[in-house]
């Protein structure tokens, strides 16, 4: 049995030869990670890598999504997006997350106040086309797309199966 979920034929979980760009192709039996969306209020604890996406443009929720539609592991989105104004859940959310992703251009008055405190996290990344604010002594993080985050699935992958392949020798 299979179902048509934006226009991707879904065979019980599993992509069946669907060409998501003219550079990645997914094969029969690639199993897709399960992707839990968060927002406010609520908070998800597991094991799971969690990403924070902070006031996202909307072309850069539709390259995550892309390179979502590319990992096989599960994960964690939080989305603390245009009409949220819960600052404490921002923060919370922050220091749980492995990585953090903000569209400064894209924040408010309130989030800006607090831009500064996140930039200050190692594990923080941020966009921007605002060259006179001097971002990049507070952090040197500055991205301008997420093609990074691919690397970094790859990477994990790769962890992920020489520990496994580790395991099985001994």
């Amino acid at each position: 049995m299979s179902k048509i979920v934006n226009r991707i034929p879904v065979h019980y979980g599993h992509v069946l030869h669907i060409e998501i760009t003219k550079y990645y192709k997914l094969t029969e039996n690639m199993n897709l990670g399960k992707i839990n969306l968060i927002t406010p209020p609520d908070k998800l604890f597991n094991l799971n890598p969690g990403y924070l996406l902070i006031k996202p443009s909307t072309k850069v929720k539709m390259q995550f999504q892309q390179l979502l539609s590319q990992c096989e592991d599960d994960v964690n989105v939080y989305m603390y997006d245009t009409d949220e104004v819960d600052i404490e859940w921002m923060l919370s959310v922050s220091q749980q997350a492995d990585f953090i992703i903000i569209d400064i251009d894209n924040c408010d008055v309130v989030t800006k106040q607090f831009v500064s405190f996140l930039l200050a996290q190692p594990n923080t990344h941020y966009l921007t086309t605002d060259e006179i604010t001097p971002w990049g002594l507070i952090s040197r993080n500055r991205i301008y797309n997420l093609d990074w985050i691919l690397e970094v699935i790859n990477k994990e992958d790769e962890d992920d199966e020489s520990e496994e392949s580790n395991e099985s020798d001994e």
